[in-house]
């Protein structure tokens, strides 16, 4: 039986789902786990980054073992750690260090179906690919979602390591599913490249004739030491990373917090809770990219304005949070502080990629991700778990919240730094427009290739990645159209 590519679409996304389960699962039920395991809140904080962890250090290599090695096998090997490490979890083993190993294990188990399933959509998804990517995306957080909601219904009626042995079943289903059913040619990607290029495969001349390798005469920390010279775009990476903080402490903690110090019942604060980390980030997100495109794009000089109000009603939501017991009063603020969150990701993300020289565009998009992950996503639980052991609940959650305004203030720097770049007469290389011809096929592919090897080589996490070949293209560099119209004058 030979499966269609909507139907290996279709299992990547049930895959994309699933494996993001357990990020709602333990948040849900954190209590009963840090109960049942018999973990301290610090312990369990670290235990919360360990996923983090592994993502980021299969990241940094990740790209590459896709262009050496079969897609297919590394992506049934990743169904098997994730499987494996998913089922021994949830075990009692009388120490701490067996659950940090089991979740950094499915940290890493995870990140390369994160790295190659947007790539595979990118070189199998035909006319379809851009919204293929776009709900391959979409479904992250709802995994997430149904993850808490399954982990409430479980954890209120049997054991909380029900939920977890109940996603290693559904993870098996698709596993099985994988290996049987999909050929290796409907899936690796090199087998695909050689169909488009005439049997020739992904090689090094390719990767240096590539948008990432545009200059290969600069060093690694040479192309640092340049990207992190743009002040704007390392603004704007701090304030992305802090936004990730809070919104990651608040998926991990805010559960427990609300029962303990609101005051609540659990399946309350569950319903509530889940309602409001679905509804208000995806909403947030739809209004923020309205709003730019009404206000003529990712124009760099609005944009930062509207970036500094999104970040100043943050501040606003999140400032009562630590000093309020009413549980629906603290839902409120908890849901403006993510729609406000979710909606500055849209004009941030476009300045950070206009940022940039194009040269620098995908070195760019992969430090970005490494920044987040380092000082965003990996830390958060851990820092609020510390806290609250060597404090209290109130000293962390008032830490997490008024994070926010140090995201207030790296705003206004990256406003004051546009101001200042605004004042100087900035000379920019040249940028050639390159002329789209409907008949050459073979100029569309060599684009696809490009975003591939892209991704392959740097491991970008997917929401940067699925972003960075639509939005680019649609965002005009305003600092070279301000350096022609002063050529013009």
């Amino acid at each position: 039986m030979e499966f269609k590519p909507r139907w290996i679409f279709c299992l990547l996304l049930c895959t994309n789902i699933i494996i993001n389960l357990d990020q709602g699962i333990i948040p849900a039920a954190i209590s009963q786990i840090e109960e049942s395991l018999e973990l301290t809140s610090e312990q369990l904080g670290y235990l919360g980054s360990q996923v983090y962890a592994g993502v980021t250090l299969v990241c940094l290599f990740g790209g590459k073992l896709f262009l050496h090695f079969n897609s297919k096998l590394i992506v049934m090997f990743s169904y098997l750690g994730m499987i494996s490490s998913l089922t021994l979890f949830p075990l009692n083993y009388g120490s701490s260090w067996p659950y940090y190993i089991f979740r950094f294990l499915t940290g890493c188990s995870k990140a390369p179906m994160m790295i190659y399933f947007p790539v595979w959509v990118d070189n199998f998804g035909g006319e379809q690919k851009t919204i293929w990517i776009t709900i391959l995306q979409g479904v992250i957080p709802l995994g997430i979602f149904v993850g808490y909601s399954l982990s409430s219904v479980i954890s209120s009626v049997w054991q909380w390591q029900v939920a977890f042995y109940a996603q290693v079943i559904m993870l098996t289903v698709c596993a099985t599913t994988f290996i049987i059913f999909v050929q290796n040619k409907d899936f690796d990607i090199k087998k695909s490249t050689k169909n488009k290029f005439g049997n020739k495969s992904i090689n090094e001349e390719q990767q240096n004739r590539s948008l990432l390798s545009q200059n290969p005469n600069k060093t690694y920390w040479q192309m640092m030491k340049e990207l992190y010279s743009i002040k704007l775009w390392l603004c704007c990476t701090i304030v992305i990373s802090i936004l990730y903080f809070i919104v990651t402490g608040i998926q991990f903690w805010m559960t427990d917090y609300m029962i303990k110090e609101m005051h609540q019942e659990k399946q309350t604060v569950n319903i509530v809770f889940a309602i409001v980390s679905i509804t208000a980030p995806v909403f947030g997100c739809i209004t923020g990219g309205l709003i730019a495109q009404k206000l003529g794009g990712y124009q760099r000089t609005k944009s930062l304005y509207v970036c500094v109000l999104y970040c100043s009603l943050c501040c606003i939501s999140a400032a009562p949070v630590p000093f309020t017991e009413t549980f629906w009063f603290g839902a409120l603020c908890l849901w403006l502080l993510l729609f406000f969150g979710g909606a500055i990701v849209p004009p941030l993300m476009g300045i950070m990629l206009s940022s940039v020289p194009k040269h620098l565009k995908a070195f760019a998009n992969s430090s970005t991700t490494m920044f987040q992950n380092l000082f965003g996503f990996l830390p958060a639980p851990s820092i609020y778990g510390f806290l609250m052991e060597r404090y209290n609940s109130q000293v962390a959650v008032f830490a997490l919240m008024y994070y926010s305004f140090v995201g207030l203030f790296v705003m206004l720097l990256a406003v004051y730094f546009k101001r200042m770049q605004n004042n100087k007469k900035v000379g920019f290389e040249e940028v050639f427009e390159q002329q789209q011809d409907t008949k050459s096929s073979v100029l569309q592919d060599e684009e696809n290739f490009n975003i591939t090897v892209r991704v392959l080589q740097y491991g970008d996490a997917p929401l940067v990645t699925s972003l960075t070949p639509h939005i680019e293209d649609q965002i005009p560099n305003y600092d070279n159209q301000e350096d022609g119209n002063m050529k013009e004058i």
